[in-house]
Parts: C-alpha cells; structure tokens; sequence
C-alpha cells in the first residue's frame, strides 16, 4: 500500500465525524492477530501491530490499532482502511479496492465511505472510538462496512508536516473473517515424506508449508507458513498417534495395513484463526 495517498485524502475531515466515546463493549469472539515491524516509521507514530475481534450474532467488530504515540495532535493522524468486499479490484482501486476510512486525527474523528466517485460521509451509529497510550480502538457493526464477513484491512500514521508515515502491513492488507476469527485460511500447501504417499512398515509426515490467503493488493504474493500446526489420523478403524512437529509423524504398521486407507487432518494456526483440513491416503 502507499501510505502517501493520505496527503491527498487527509483534507477531507469534516465530511462526516464521530466523536471519541469513553466506554466500548468488546465482542466475545475470536481475535486475529497482527504483527508490523517497529522501527520503520521515521518521523510517523511507530505502528507495531493490529488485532480484530468480533461478535457473529451482533456483527460488532473491534479494531486495536496498537503503536507509539499514535494521533497526539492534528498534525498526525492514524489511519484504517477497510476493503469491505476483500476484493483489491473493487472499490478505491488506486489503493488497493479500499471501500470505508476511518481516521483519527488528534482528539477527532472522520468515517468516510467510498461511493464509487468521492469520498462520502459514511452511517456512524455503532462507531465507538477510543484513543489512549496503547494505542487506538475502533467498534464498528457490519451493517456499517457493507454488511461483510470477510474483509481486508491496513492502518498507516502520518506525521503530515513532513509526509512521512507507517503503514501495518507494508505492502497490500491483512484479511479478517468474522468466521474463522482471524484471516480466512483458503487452502494449505502440504508436503509427504515419503513424497509417495505413506508405505506398509514406513514413518510417513505430513508438513504444511504454505497458506493460501484470499488477495490483499499485495505487490509481492506469497504463500506463508503456519505458525505453529498439530495432525490427527486414523488407519482404518484404528487412531494413530503422531510424533514430531505437531504430532504430523505416523509409524505404518508392516502388517496387514497395505490397501488401507489412511485419514490425516492437519489443522493450521495462523494470525489468530485456526483451520482444519482432511487428507486421505491408500498405504502402499
């Protein structure tokens, strides 16, 4: 993302405000969490991460916006942006398909939505904001951001004197589902070892090497790694028990196990979520 976009959009206050509350009910749900180097902010407040939780049944959704002196006068300002429909080639497209704005700028507040041809005021009523040492925490309903479940977002600071700004993440967003409590985890990238499939008298493992993430305007696509991942498998009727990294280790019994079916779940974590995805395997 281009954080410098900002110094165009930053004249824009005043087109629709919500007022800085004192009290903000947190959702019950699960919790995504965001990680942003520190020490990359040159003169900007220093961002060093996110977390988003939420609440399925009431569609509430709160941002912590976590940093260094984030917002302390009306020369610096800390942004969120939201691409409600988690699709970069829709919405403010010139920024990575950005659909709702939040920004904090000293001791005041501005929600604006994108309406296809200008920034508009957006529906604040179940905005609640709050700015302390910590950092910064925005609620806000579904039924404000596009009524979504699965969105993408980025924060960025701005030290607007000098132009200089932090952007969490540097390049393109994060991605949220009110579903899986953290980024929607599409598909997993899994290596065997042997690369064969599993053999009769053999250790067979399964190792996730990548996470596929829905497009977040990234100008560097990648595939991450889990942080940390456990495997479950049955042989037939009988449960195994796995050793090594996460338990994803199985030892073949030599005997009367050729032709059976080996089921492997391998269950992910990563920025909060957790996912679960089956295998099957015929031992050979």
């Amino acid at each position: 993302m281009n954080a410098g976009r900002h110094l165009k959009r930053a004249g824009r206050v005043g087109l629709a405000t919500a007022a800085l509350a004192l009290v903000l009910a947190a959702p019950v749900g699960a919790t995504g969490k965001y990680t942003d180097a520190t020490g990359d902010n040159g003169s900007a407040p220093d961002l060093s991460g996110l977390s988003v939780s939420s609440d399925a049944a009431s569609g509430q959704i709160v941002f912590q916006i976590s940093g260094t002196n984030l917002s302390p006068s009306e020369d610096y300002a800390t942004f969120l942006d939201i691409d409600s429909d988690a699709n970069p080639q829709t919405g403010y497209t010139s920024i990575g398909g950005v659909d709702y704005e939040f920004a904090v700028i000293g001791n005041f507040a501005i929600f604006g939505h994108w309406n296809g041809s200008d920034w508009v005021d957006a529906s604040h009523s179940t905005v609640r904001i709050i700015k302390n040492s910590s950092g910064i925490t925005i609620s806000v309903n579904k039924s404000e951001i596009g009524n979504t479940s699965d969105f993408n977002f980025s924060a960025t600071s701005m030290d607007g004197p000098n132009a200089k700004f932090d952007s969490a993440p540097d390049d393109g967003m994060y991605n949220y589902s009110l579903d899986d409590g953290g980024p929607k985890i599409l598909s997993i990238t899994l290596a065997t070892l042997p690369a064969a499939g599993p053999k009769a008298g053999k250790a067979f493992t399964v190792t996730p090497t990548g996470l596929t993430l829905p497009p977040t305007g990234a100008l560097v696509s990648t595939a991450p790694p889990p942080e940390s991942y456990t495997c479950t498998a049955t042989l037939g009727t009988k449960t195994l028990v796995g050793t090594g990294t996460g338990g994803c280790t199985f030892k073949i019994a030599k005997k009367k196990t050729k032709g059976k079916t080996l089921k492997v779940t391998v269950t992910v974590q990563y920025e909060g979520a957790s996912k679960a995805f089956p295998y099957t395997f015929k031992v050979k």
